[in-house]
């Protein structure tokens, strides 16, 4: 396609000058009224490119791309010194990205057919540097030397337009951050429903589950009277900031979870409270490992102490065991006798409970464990005289032939814990009860299964957390 003749508007200041049929105020005159419109074309049209000139707006006339006008600021925006160069340029489309130049066509034959104008926002163009830009269009059809063209006036929005990129960019990277993360981030408005949560995986997807509910409400019943749950609620009720407070949660598929909550006031332009905002965290396993870290001090500290007295009692357990025996022996009477073997059999018990708590105070190490070859009379013979000291128990055993094996520990171990789970059976049930001892090979086959089951009420929640504890 040929370019038509293009005609380059000089633009010139206004000169203060006389022509014939132009009318001239003085000064005084213009003060009392608005001074009249040139009636002479050539100052009309000077009047007019001056003032597109001095446009803060970029302006541009064109057919089809085919530039007719520029003033300055066009110019500028485009990379070029003088309206000129924009206009000997003759074609624009190597400034305008193959993607804005498809739609650029198909807005302006829209233009050019509804007689409309019409607006476009944040359109990208390229300077004649390579350099990036942003401007908002309005773009309409005119009338120019007998035919209809494109009359644009564009604002340089690249610095709004950055700004919103880096804002999308900087909630892309907040997005990615909460998502990645193992605390759930969320929002709440101002009576303390939940109104967005992100990130936190398991816990994050459990937390939205609450959407629209008050957090109160999904904390236990029995846990609403806790010092952190008043300090949340005193924080929420005064527009507080709170930081590290634990409280338990009902969590739905994760069951009751310790979750330590952190938050702020958030606020608008006119310093209104409009929600809170803040994390949600995960601490049960922490605290749990801290409750173990605590016990096994305690433990050691009671190891300590119990090696220091049962050292003791064993010093004085020499002698008893020592003349007990003595005195068995040379006993004239069966009567005295057998008192003093009842004594010498309760003085070797105590022994044998002595070492155990020697051994729990300085553990030994894998090689000094002993091996019991046959378990089963070792339980048996121990139920029985468990189950003598209360006559109204009623005592069951139920031994599976193949599950009888050498197992690792002592005689007296074994010994000690039928002995104390059943004194526990006893002392649990009301009216004697029943006591089923059983023995069975484990599922793998690899060990000696023993249960011990009792017609009692069960353990408390309280005590199963501490049966594993020592004495």
């Amino acid at each position: 396609m040929e370019n038509p003749a293009i005609r380059c508007v000089a633009i010139a200041p206004l000169r203060a000058r006389v022509k014939p049929g132009v009318r001239v105020t003085s000064p005084a005159s213009a003060a009392n009224g608005p001074s009249p419109m040139p009636e002479d074309a050539d100052d009309r049209q000077e009047l007019f490119a001056t003032l597109l000139d001095g446009s803060n707006q970029a302006i541009l006339i064109h057919d089809r791309l085919q530039p007719l006008y520029a003033n300055r600021r066009f110019a500028k925006l485009l990379g070029f010194e003088t309206p000129e160069e924009v206009i000997a340029l003759g074609w624009l489309e190597d400034l305008i990205p193959i993607q804005r130049l498809v739609r650029a066509f198909v807005v302006w034959a829209r233009v050019l057919e509804s007689g409309q104008p019409v607006s476009l926002t944040d359109v990208r163009g390229l300077n004649r540097q390579g350099g990036e830009f942003y401007v908002d269009i309005h773009t309409r059809p005119i009338q120019w030397q007998g035919r209809t063209v494109i009359f644009s006036s564009l604002i340089d929005v690249t610095a709004r337009a950055r700004a919103k990129r880096e804002l999308e960019r900087n909630y892309l990277r907040y997005r990615q951050l909460a998502e990645s993360a193992h605390d759930v981030f969320w929002d709440m408005t101002p009576d303390g429903r939940l109104s967005q949560v992100e990130g936190g995986d398991d816990l994050g997807h459990a937390f939205s589950l609450m959407l629209g509910d008050r957090w109160v409400n999904h904390v236990p019943l029995d846990a609403r009277g806790d010092t952190a749950v008043h300090a949340v609620e005193a924080a929420l009720a005064t527009a507080r900031p709170f930081r590290n407070l634990t409280l338990p949660f009902d969590l739905g598929p994760l069951g009751r979870r310790l979750i330590e909550m952190n938050g702020v006031p958030v606020r608008d332009e006119a310093d209104k409270l409009i929600g809170f905002r803040g994390t949600f965290r995960d601490e049960t396993g922490a605290e749990q490992a801290r409750r173990e870290g605590e016990l096994q001090r305690n433990l050691a500290a009671l190891g300590r102490v119990a090696g220091g007295v049962a050292h003791e009692i064993n010093n004085l357990l020499q002698p008893i065991l020592t003349f007990s025996r003595l005195a068995a022996e040379r006993a004239d009477n069966d009567r005295d006798r057998e008192a003093m073997e009842t004594v010498l059999a309760s003085a070797r018990q105590a022994r044998d409970i002595v070492r155990t708590v020697l051994e729990f105070a300085r553990p030994r190490n894998l090689g000094g464990i002993g091996i019991i070859a046959d378990p089963v009379t070792v339980i048996d013979k121990e139920a029985r005289v468990a189950a003598d000291l209360a006559p109204g128990m009623k005592l069951t055993l139920a031994h599976t032939p193949a599950g009888n094996r050498p197992i690792v520990g002592t005689r007296a171990e074994l010994g000690q814990i039928i002995a104390n789970l059943i004194k526990n059976a006893r002392e649990a049930m009301e009216d004697g009860g029943e006591v089923a001892v059983t023995t069975a090979p484990a599922p793998d086959d690899s060990a000696l299964e023993l249960c011990i089951a009792d017609t009692g009420p069960g353990m408390s929640e309280t005590t199963c957390a501490r049966i594993f504890e020592p004495f």
